[in-house]
Parts: structure tokens; sequence; C-alpha cells
């Protein structure tokens, strides 16, 4: 094996090798070496060159556009156009082109010339003025900010639906023209959204200023009533009253014979949820009140429910609003019948207010429009059981020492406290206590001789006793019992028979007491106890429970009675559509109504008509759904 030589000297690679290295492994000495010997001047130059090609080249092509350009120019223009004479007027005038032509101000440059300041208007300037004056004398005329000339060659149908069918002004149109058609959708938007007040004194000042409108618009315009102040005292004062001339018969126990009306207050809408219905007892007038502090007194004849009145009392929301009308009596010189007719309200306040609707009448006759309000507030000696005024209950009392009817404003106090005052005068008669916290309370009446009667008070606490007090008796206790089969109580309501309305009779010394029948009371978990009163007299004796309804699920909050004691109607406040009516004395629910389709939503307030024939309901959207009960 020979040996290798150790002080062998490998050759050094020729170019091939190099090369082949260099694409094999990579090489950065010529990087190195080109960034070492690296200056700026031949980039420089190098781009300089080539922006001296470009612009050549543009400035070739904008040359011979140019050229092309003036040549087409120069033949069109004429002979004395390629002059101008320079007066020294025009400060910025602009210079003539290398060329030869000129460039022609004719006004429109944005620089005037003196001439336009001393005097001399161009054709421009002309134009601007008499733009100017047609703008001012538009803005001076108050015709429509448009007018659309094919509004006259144009006729609507108003017989398509019914929103149009509101624009007729008798039966026979039916085809209006474009004009017509604009003009009457305006005074039916006045309809029912009515100018502000400050509007109508604006238009009156101007029309005191500019002197009378001219006979054209008044031919334009659309006759539109005007509400009448004394609208109620009219309804009050009139000699009309409903009758009830049908005898009173048995109701079916499944089904129900009803009608939906128009909604009682579809004309002017409440804006918060209807806390209480109150009905007229003798008058077609509902009464409403919410959380918006606003009373309103709709005229009810099932088509238009117009609006009579309305009442607006600052920082006071209403949870509890009723009529009260009394009994009639003979005055002192017995020459006519004197009858108190008051509207009662009030909210979680210190205080509550009295409507003194007489005095309206009064007020109306003498040519005035002043309501008459009453504040009635501290119980002298008793305001600490009694801190609200938000829910309270009229009755008739019977003062045995004055020989006279008059009624009573039962409030719900604190500390199972029930104030008893006068309704005319506001003063504290007495007070009745219970144990407990007092939950709800109703008032029932029991015939006496001679056409008298006593006022009971039936007052409950939430551990499900019962309490009757005798009012007449200085609101001694009648009999306690409790209510086993109910847990929680929430409501009670007493039905089928006297009523506040029904003891308005057309004189003091006419009135017929009935006991009432039934006895409601609601719970909490939905539960509906029905009881019947025998021997209400008897201290010993407790209601036979004739009934259990479990139809509701939630907290019952509402219970009422019809008139004659046939209709019961439950409700909850808790969910939607949560109300049903129920026969008596079957205790069965009518089948037929409600259905899934009746838009009652969450129910707040319920009330009857005085003679059954019409049912109200209010819910949280601020809506009264009326109905009529074809068997009344």
């Amino acid at each position: 094996m020979s040996k290798v030589d150790v002080n062998y000297v490998l050759p050094p690679p020729d170019e091939e090798e190099e090369m082949l290295a260099k694409i094999v492994f990579g090489d950065s000495s010529d990087f190195q070496d080109n960034l070492a010997n690296f200056t700026a001047d031949f980039l420089l130059n190098e781009k300089e060159d080539e922006l001296d090609q470009l612009v050549s080249a543009e400035d070739d092509n904008d040359n011979s556009n140019s050229d092309n350009d003036d040549v087409n120019d120069m033949e069109n223009v004429n002979d004395d156009q390629l002059f101008f004479m320079d007066d020294g007027e025009n400060e910025h005038q602009t210079k003539a082109d290398v060329d030869g032509d000129v460039d022609m101000d004719d006004g429109e440059n944005e620089h005037q010339t003196k001439a336009d300041v001393d005097g001399d208007v161009d054709m421009d300037d002309d134009e601007e003025s008499s733009e100017e004056e047609e703008e001012s004398d538009y803005s001076e005329d108050d015709s429509d900010a448009w007018e659309d000339s094919d509004d006259e060659k144009l006729n609507v149908s108003v017989m398509d639906n019914n929103r149009t069918k509101k624009l007729r002004n008798t039966y026979n149109d039916s085809i209006l023209s474009g004009k017509q058609y604009v003009r009457r959708l305006r005074a039916q938007f006045e309809k029912i959204y009515p100018k502000p007040q400050w509007v109508e004194d604006e238009d009156s000042d101007s029309a005191n200023d500019d002197g009378n409108l001219s006979d054209d618009r008044e031919d334009d315009r659309e006759e539109v009533l005007n509400a009448d102040i004394h609208a109620l005292s009219k309804i009050l004062q009139s000699t009309y009253s409903y009758k009830d001339t049908s005898r009173s018969k048995l109701l079916p126990s499944k089904t129900l014979d009803i009608l939906r009306l128009k909604d009682a207050n579809m004309v002017h809408p409440a804006k918060s949820a209807i806390q209480s219905l109150s009905f007229h007892p003798s008058k077609p007038l509902l009464l409403t009140g919410g959380y918006d502090k606003t009373l309103r007194i709709y005229h009810i004849d099932g088509k238009h429910n117009h609006l009579v009145t309305s009442l607006h009392l600052k920082s006071t929301p209403i949870q509890t609003c009723s009529f009260y009308v009394s009994p009639q009596q003979v005055s002192k010189k017995k020459q006519h019948w004197n009858q108190e007719q008051r509207i009662f309200t009030g909210g979680r306040r210190r205080y509550m207010h009295s409507w003194d609707l007489s005095s309206s009448i009064m007020n109306s006759n003498s040519n005035g429009s002043m309501a008459k309000i009453e504040k009635i507030s501290r119980l002298y000696g008793h305001e600490s059981t009694q801190r609200s005024f938000e829910k309270f209950r009229l009755a008739h009392f019977y003062n045995v020492k004055k020989d006279e009817v008059h009624g009573i404003i039962l409030l719900q106090g604190n500390n199972g406290w029930v104030n008893v005052l006068n309704a005319s005068s506001g003063i504290y008669m007495m007070g009745c206590k219970i144990e407990g916290v007092i939950v709800d309370f109703c008032i029932d009446y029991i015939p006496m001789a001679n056409n008298k009667f006593r006022t009971i008070l039936i007052a409950t606490n939430t551990y499900n006793e019962v309490w009757e007090f005798d009012l007449t008796n200085n609101g001694s206790v009648m009999k306690k019992w409790k209510d086993d089969s109910g847990v929680g109580i929430t409501c009670i309501q007493v039905g089928g028979g006297s009523n506040l309305d029904q003891l308005t009779g057309t004189d003091q010394s006419n009135i017929r007491v009935a006991p009432n029948r039934w006895l409601a009371i609601g719970s909490s978990s939905g539960f509906v106890n029905v009881y019947e009163r025998t021997n209400v007299s008897d201290r010993d004796s407790k209601p036979t429970l004739v009934g259990t309804l479990d139809q509701l699920t939630t907290s019952i909050s509402s219970l009422e009675f019809s008139p004659d004691g046939q209709i019961l109607c439950i409700s909850s406040r808790a969910v939607k559509d949560a109300l049903r009516l129920v026969h008596l004395p079957t205790c069965t629910v009518f089948s037929n109504w409600p259905t899934s389709g009746t838009p009652l939503g969450k129910v707040t307030s319920v009330s009857f008509s005085p003679r059954g024939e019409m049912l109200a309901v209010g819910n949280e959207q601020g809506k009264v759904r009326l109905w009529r009960l074809n068997h009344y």
C-alpha cells in the first residue's frame, strides 16, 4: 500500500471550480465588493436619464395634441375675439395667451369687476337677483311647499279599505280628486292630533296683523267641530238617563253571547297602564285613571266613544278613581232636588282629590269653565295610621242622628286600619282595625225598616281571617271567621245584591236595599273561593263555600261581579290574557270567551256597567277594551 505524501500542496481552483462552488454553496464576496465600491452618483445619473426620457416623451405628446387643438380652436375663433381692450378697470384681468387667443371673463369668474360694483350689472347678476326676489315672494306666501300639477288630474277611490272610508263626508263620496284627498287627510290628522294652543295663538296674531284670510283659503279649509268645554255639564244636566226596560233573566251556564265594541279610549288613549275604571251610575260615562296623572271621561255609545273631558293632576299618579252620585234629596225650600256628584281620585300620596261635578254644572250655567277640585289631606290625630291614599272605596252611609244619607270614603291604612271619612266634607268619622296586615276590603248593605239600611265593612288580612264591621253602629265588630281553604288572600269582593250604583235612586226615601248573596276571595296561588252569604245578621253564622275556581295559576288582582250577580270576572295582571268569566251559581267558566284571539293583554282593571250590558277591561298598554253582553 502506497503512502500519502503529507507535504503535498493542492493547486488553487480554476475559474470553473470557483463558479461551481459559488452556485452550490453560495458566495457573498461579490456583494461585499460591490457594496464597498457603490456610489450614489451612478444611480442618480441613471434615474435622471430615465426621467428626462419620460418628460421629453410627454412633451412631444402634449405639443402634438396642443398643436392640433390650437389649430382646431383657431379655426373657430372670430376676428374680434383675437384682441381685447385693456381699460385698466379690471384688477384681475387675464393676460392673452402666447398664441394670441384671449380668456374672456363674462362675469362668471369669482372676481367681480369694478363696473359690477359701480352699478353695471351683468346678465348673471340679473338672473340671481330675480331668483332672490322669487324666493322672497315664495317665503312670504303661505302656500304649500310643494304643489304637484298632477293632483288635479288624479282620482282616488276611498272605498278600498276602512281607513279611507273615514274620509267620506257623505255616503255618496266614493272617488275624490287629488286636492280633496290631501285636504281630507290633513283634516283627519288634525282631528286625531289637534294643534297646540300656542300654535293657535300664533295663527290668531298673524291673522290680526295681516288682515282677514282670503276667501279661496277659507273655501279650501274643511269645517271641524271644536270641542265643547261644557260637554260634561250638559250630559250631567240632561234629564235623559238609561233605564233597564228588560226583565232580568237567567243566563246560560256554558256559552256567553258577547260582542266586541270599539275601544272605550280609542279617540284619546292613555299614556300608561289603566289602573282604575269607573262607570257613572246613571249616565253613559266612563272614567279612567293611571300613572300618567290624568283623569279622562269618555261618552260611551259603542260606536265613537268621544272624549268628554280630561283633568291632569300634577305630581299625583292615579291608583284609584271613582264616580260618586248621592241619592236625591229634597232641598230645604222644597223647590227642587239636590244630588251630589263627585269624582274621587287618589295615588301613593298623603292626600287625595275630590272633583265636585255639581259645581261644574253651576259654573257652566254662569258661563264659567272652572272646575272645583278639593284636596283631602291630613287626618288630624290619625296620621300614623294613614300614610297613603292610594286605595279606597266609596259607599253610602245612613246617618241615624241626622236622618240622612251621605257618602263615605273608606281608606285602606296601615297596621290593619280602615279609616272612614265623610265624602262631602272630608272629616274623619271613625276607624276600624283588624289584626295583622290588611290586604283588601269591600262594602255590603243590610236593609232595615222604613227604607233605612246599615253599611257593613268586610276586611281581611294575610292570615285568611275575615272581619265584618257595622259602620252604622260606630264600627262595632259583627263577626269574625276564617277562610280555611284559601292560601295568601290578595283581594275580596261581594256581589249579587245592592252596590254603590244601585243605591243611587231617584229619592232618598225610595232606597231599596238587598244584601249581597256572593262573596269571592282571591289568593296569590290563583284560587278563588266563592261563598254564599246566608243569615248575614247572625253573628255566629259563617258563609257557605259553594265552589273553588282554579282556572288561573297566578296571583288574583281583580274580582268584579255583574250587577245581577250572575257573572264573576276574575283576572290576574301577572301574565297576558289572564281573565275568565264565571257563571253563578254553577261556578262554571264560560267556554266560548275569551278565546285565544281575544286582545286582552295584561289586565290591570275590570268594570261592569251599572246595568251589566257592557264590560270594560283596562290593560298595561293603556287601552280600555269594551264588550257588550247581549243577554242584557
